[in-house]
């Protein structure tokens, strides 16, 4: 795996009846090297590290997987979305390219990054943390006696 880097990060839910938490859903990006193409044998990386995840026994719960394989350019014989799983569908691994990629998380956030620069350019990064967690508390998670 050389020629790439994965990530990946997950939800979880909580089933109230059960009173435990499970997977809800997780999001792996594969990134590919440089000026990389993303052809067939990157697509089908991909669907193995889903396929060996979904089979692995070590999921908890049945959580949906959504995964990227990014890169430079997407060959034209690629399919340029793989589902895995039928009724329901558990998977879903997407070919993209790294411009797409940033814009679209550019749009996501609403340029938020910018919007956040030009809100607060007169404070130092000092002032704004002091300013973003003053007031705040860390409560207690467990009380030693019942509240009255």
């Amino acid at each position: 795996m050389s020629d790439s880097t994965i990530c990946g990060v997950s939800t979880d839910t909580y089933d109230n009846e059960k009173g435990l938490s499970s997977l809800r859903d997780i999001l792996l990006i594969e990134l590919k090297r440089g000026r990389i193409e993303i052809g067939r044998e990157e697509v089908h990386q991909a669907t193995d590290y889903v396929e060996d995840l979904t089979r692995s026994g070590h999921l908890d719960g049945a959580p949906f997987i959504r995964a990227f394989v990014v890169g430079h350019t997407k060959s034209s014989k690629v399919e340029e979305t793989r589902k895995i799983g039928d009724s329901p569908v558990r998977a879903r691994i997407d070919v993209t390219t790294y411009n797409q990629l940033v814009r679209t998380g550019e749009k996501r956030l609403f340029r938020l990054k910018e919007k956040l620069a030009a809100r607060y350019e007169e404070l130092s990064g000092v002032d704004l943390f002091e300013r973003a967690t003053s007031g705040a508390e860390q409560l207690d998670l467990l009380r030693s006696e019942a509240p009255s």
